[in-house]
């Protein structure tokens, strides 16, 4: 399509033109290679989805599959797309290849593992396919659980011509496999795109805080940067058992919160009869993904937050900035929702991370035991070789010597040795301090500069409630409502009224300041809210009146008996002073003579309201009003 195309340090970079959002808007297929599309949600799939080629698309994750192919067919393409993954027989991957004969390109996805016998039946038939390796750099992060299948797919497609490995966070050139070291590699320049905004919250207990903003939410008091308020949550967390414990401590139940992790028994366990969701039901307020769905799940939300969890009491759940939250950076798709560029990363730093003397040294260790294995696999007899490769076909993560079934040679698995020092690179080495992590963010080209103008809010937003009580949090909650009143009506405080009608009373009887000097105490606040009471102080003023005589001097002792039999009798609940007479007399302090010494007392002058009377129906009715 006449691309604009340069070659820089032997990448050859493809201009994408200004405007353009989509990588079908300027290109007809993907290139032989590696393929750097640098955005997330580029359509880059989509390209070789709809266009004639016969293609089969190798996947990380049964989930990836599933959300895409449940997109087609559509409005914009009427092909059928058939996913491959356990379960999908050889049987029915024939049916759809025959009855894709004449009418449609073949279009595949499949899992890695499911890959080599798809690729096999359409070599049979004589059929050959476009492949696209999807999110590539899985290659390297699942290899230590996934060797045999990541291992054969290398294998398959080393001497296959068009092939395109795909990633927008490709794998760093010196821990590439060495099957594709060779290739020529491409990247997508976007020009001016928007740059992913993370805020950085370093905390002790990640997980305690994240629970936080959805209490904070659920008490009315929803998460909001520059002016605009989150209606759903993303977060982020790689790790069921924290998930399950979020959602315990917070009350949330299944028509609150979508879980989408692996459907396994073991994670059903953990989630305490809470069902494993789906990416394409509609979105609940809260919905928590483990990396399981970091990469291909899309969502849509108008007014989406991603939220990132990261503790290292839970070292799974410390994730790779390059690709990881790459990756979750780009998950909510919806353009106008305003925090679609925005992610909020929770984490606590030091635990459980080595530190580079500590990683060299393991890494030492484990290089000089492997060799070791490899030393005694060379000088053993048939029968005990035969043995060390059973315990090596265990699958040991930590273990680095591999059976290579190509030489029949026991050997250095330099996949898993590069996947170590990968990890160290991305994870250790980067969580061992906040200036680190605000290092990796800067360059992989985050917008990190604009965050510290804004973290304080954030802190105040998501820190807001802890410690306090139910009212402290409604009656603030309330408070704000009131004083700052959104651009669209909202019908927060109603919701408060319904959960506790003291709180507008108590704003508007006794205010900020007379609240929160009483510490929020419910039962302090709602005492002096029946005392403020129009109603209280009418009835008040009228035994007052009757009582208190201008002219004539009384003992503070006999002004507050007197104001404690009336509060009694009114079902008042606070234990009043003698002083409080002067908010309703003009008073002047004075001595008094009894039998035993003169006393402190008050010389009643005028009254501070105005009595006005009516007669109904032969009752008299008062009605005080303040003298200014």
């Amino acid at each position: 399509r006449g691309l604009s195309v340069s070659e820089i340090d032997s990448k050859t970079v493809i201009a994408a033109p200004t405007g353009a959002a989509y990588l079908s808007e300027f290109m007809d297929t993907l290139p032989a290679g590696i393929l750097n599309k640098k955005e997330t949600g580029c359509g880059a799939t989509t390209v070789v989805l709809e266009n004639g080629e016969d293609v089969i698309i190798a996947c990380p994750t049964r989930f990836l599959i599933i959300n895409k192919v449940s997109q087609y067919p559509n409005e914009r393409c009427s092909y059928k797309l058939l996913g491959v993954q356990k379960g999908v027989g050889q049987q029915h991957i024939e049916d759809y290849v025959d009855e894709c004969f004449g009418k449609q390109p073949i279009k595949i996805m499949a899992t890695y593992d499911s890959f080599p016998r798809v690729f096999s039946l359409t070599k049979q038939k004589g059929i050959e396919c476009k492949i696209v390796v999807d999110e590539y750099q899985e290659l390297l992060d699942a290899y230590v659980y996934r060797n045999t299948a990541i291992r054969n797919l290398l294998n398959e497609l080393k001497d296959i011509p068009n092939v395109t490995y795909l990633s927008a966070t490709p794998i760093p050139y010196k821990w590439r496999p060495k099957e594709l070291l060779q290739l020529p590699e491409y990247e997508i320049d976007w020009g001016d795109s928007v740059r992913i905004r993370p805020f950085r919250m370093k905390c002790d207990h990640p997980f305690s805080l994240a629970a936080n903003i959805i209490k904070n939410h659920k008490m009315g008091h929803p998460f909001e940067l520059d002016g605009h308020i989150v209606k759903e949550y993303f977060f982020f967390v790689n790790s069921v058992s924290a998930i399950s414990n979020i959602i315990e401590s917070t009350g949330l139940t299944s028509d609150d919160v979508t879980v989408i992790c692996a459907d396994n028994e073991i994670n059903k366990l953990k989630l305490k009869g809470l069902p494993v969701g789906k990416v394409q039901e509609k979105n609940k307020i809260f919905t928590f993904c483990t990396k399981t769905t970091f990469y291909g799940a899309d969502f849509y939300s108008d007014a989406g937050l991603a939220i990132i969890v990261s503790d290292g009491n839970a070292k799974s759940s410390l994730l790779d900035i390059a690709t990881d939250i790459t990756q979750i950076a780009g998950r909510i798709r919806t353009k106008e929702n305003p925090f679609k560029n925005i992610i909020l990363h929770i984490y606590n730093t030091g635990i459980m991370c080595e530190s580079k003397a500590e990683h060299e040294a393991k890494l030492h260790e484990r290089l000089v035991s492997a060799q070791k294995i490899v030393e005694i696999f060379n000088n053993s007899s048939l029968e005990s070789r035969g043995a060390i490769i059973e315990r090596i076909k265990e699958n040991n993560p930590e273990e680095f010597a591999s059976y290579n079934i190509e030489n029949q040679m026991l050997e250095i698995d330099e996949m898993k040795k590069a996947h170590a020092e990968y990890k160290f690179e991305a994870i250790d080495n980067v969580y061992a301090n906040g200036i680190l992590l605000r290092d990796a963010y800067l360059n992989k080209g985050y917008d990190v500069k604009n965050a510290d103008e804004k973290i304080k809010n954030i802190y105040q937003n998501v820190y807001w409630g802890m410690g306090r009580s139910r009212f402290e949090i409604l009656y603030r909650t309330y408070s704000d409502s009131r004083k700052h009143p959104p651009v669209i009506k909202s019908e927060l405080p109603e919701d408060v009224l319904l959960q506790n009608d003291i709180v507008p009373l108590a704003y508007n009887l006794l205010g900020d300041k007379e609240v929160e000097r009483l510490g929020y105490d419910e039962k302090k606040v709602s005492d002096w809210v029946h005392f403020k009471l129009p109603e209280t102080q009418k009835a008040l003023k009228e035994k007052l009146k009757e009582t208190f005589i201008a002219g004539h001097k009384y003992l503070f002792k006999e002004i507050k008996q007197q104001l404690k039999s009336f509060f009694k009798e009114l079902g008042i609940g606070i234990t009043p002073k003698a002083t409080l007479i002067s908010k309703y007399f003009n008073t002047k302090k004075v001595k008094i003579p009894t039998e035993n010494k003169r006393k402190d007392g008050y010389q009643i002058n005028n009254a501070l309201f105005l009595c006005v009377s009516t007669k109904k129906s032969n009752v008299v009715f008062y009605d005080f009003y303040p003298i200014r």
